[in-house]
């Protein structure tokens, strides 16, 4: 791992096992719960790209990312065996490399930092702070301060023990640009040209628009988990911004109905503008998902007209549920408290409720985070297996993950059945969950 801590607080294994049993799994949970915190301090060596079937090819799309990272190895952009609509891009190794330091310094605050390393460039509003000095052109060395404790006019070398290397790059904006007096600064500061991560840079003109985006394994396993098909009638429930969306209306070939549902105006509005972008026949709703749902309704014909909803409306639902969002990597520091973690259960089992009533005898419900926590996970499956009598528990045909932890009170044979991502297997992703559900 390229750090030497763990982003999280030392009791955050707590938070995370908080619906753990006083059992003999306890041990071999903790023991699988450091892993995994280990783990999420590391970056993923691959980028992978889900190509937009409805508008071009992945040999077009190939050609495209070839063009542009002319000093990439042809060996290491890879089709997905598996995965037809998916690319992969293979990191170079830089576990043995030692990347030059330069004298001149920026610093970045971690979210910024975690961008880098996934193949962004510096924005603005990222930088911290820039060691006096440093002009237009000049090579320098990126940073994190985990604690935010550099100040934008430092004027020597910053050396707390907050400070993380992240990559070389050449500055576009001074320092000026980006403090000086009545300023807002935007757009590039920082081209980077060299990251630990080993990722290259992806930058915005990389594909022709609508042609493909950057998209996680699981997440595209997700949804051909819930195998969209010609003339059903899809929802979406938490949609934006849309990655998800447009790979179900591919799959669906823009036939049938798919709506997609999100609670604010501006989730909305990127939802729909991925979805034009992306030429994916969609009508977007901004409602709460938790309450799209008229039980008084005796038919679906008005379905077209957005929520609310008749009971047994849906063929397929797709609950991306809000999470806590701990499944991210890089993470090099995560502050967020038991408290807030805690919040997302009660919400997740009021949006799954609605799902349930929603779909249709027979239909497939597809419930997914992309955190690791054992309460919004194995904890929310084994709570719908249990006041849900009309629900089964699939295992789906595309089974790529691993298994459930143990910990809660789900049955081993429903544990062999749900989707875990994380350290240990052949997908190297982020931290992910998915569990499959058929209604009768």
């Amino acid at each position: 791992m390229p750090y030497p801590y763990s982003p999280f607080s030392n009791n955050f294994n707590t938070h995370i096992i908080f619906t753990l049993k006083d059992d003999n799994s306890q041990n071999e949970i903790q023991n699988i719960i450091v892993k995994s915190l280990q783990w999420l301090c590391t970056f993923p060596k691959i980028t992978s790209f889900r190509v937009n079937t409805t508008k071009t090819t992945r040999e077009n799309v190939i050609q495209e990312i070839k063009k542009h990272f002319l000093n990439v190895e042809t060996e290491n952009i890879l089709e997905h065996p598996t995965l037809t609509e998916v690319i992969i891009l293979k990191h170079q190794d830089l576990e043995s490399q030692v990347l030059p330091r330069h004298k001149n310094e920026i610093i970045v605050d971690t979210e910024c930092a975690s961008a880098i390393l996934r193949g962004a460039n510096v924005y603005a509003p990222g930088v911290l702070a820039m060691l006096s000095g440093t002009h237009l052109g000049d090579n320098v060395s990126i940073y994190a301060d985990e604690h935010k404790k550099c100040k934008k006019g430092f004027a020597k070398i910053f050396n707390e023990g907050s400070k993380i290397f992240i990559g070389n790059g050449i500055v576009r904006k001074t320092r000026h640009d980006l403090f000086g007096e009545n300023e807002k600064s935007n757009g590039i500061a920082i081209e980077v040209t060299e990251r630990i991560s080993g990722c290259p840079q992806i930058s915005d003109d990389l594909i022709p628009t609508g042609w493909a985006l950057l998209q996680n394994l699981p997440s595209i396993i997700c949804v051909k988990n819930l195998n969209p098909q010609k003339n059903d009638i899809i929802l979406d429930m938490c949609a934006a911004p849309g990655n998800k969306t447009t790979h179900i209306a591919a799959l669906m070939e823009n036939s049938g109905t798919l709506i997609a549902i999100d609670k604010t105006p501006k989730k909305v509005e990127q939802l729909a503008r991925t979805c034009t972008a992306f030429g994916a026949q969609v009508k977007a709703f901004q409602a709460d998902s938790a309450k799209i749902r008229n039980s008084n309704l005796s038919e679906y014909s008005t379905i077209m007209n957005g929520p609310p909803f008749a009971d047994n409306s849906f063929d397929k639902i797709l609950l991306d549920a809000p999470c806590s969002a701990l499944g991210k990597r890089p993470q090099l520091v995560n502050k967020t408290s038991e408290k807030i973690i805690r919040s997302y259960v009660p919400l997740q089992r009021k949006l799954f409720e609605t799902a349930v009533h929603l779909l249709k005898p027979g239909g497939t419900l597809v419930y997914s985070t992309c955190t690791i926590t054992l309460g919004e996970n194995e904890g929310i499956v084994a709570w719908a297996l249990k006041n849900f009598d009309c629900l089964t528990l699939q295992k789906p045909d595309l089974y790529m993950g691993g298994h459930g932890w143990l910990g809660t009170n789900l049955a081993e044979e429903d544990r062999l059945k749900v989707q875990r991502f994380g350290p240990d297997q052949e997908i190297d992703s982020v931290g992910f969950f998915i569990a499959c559900f058929k209604k009768y």
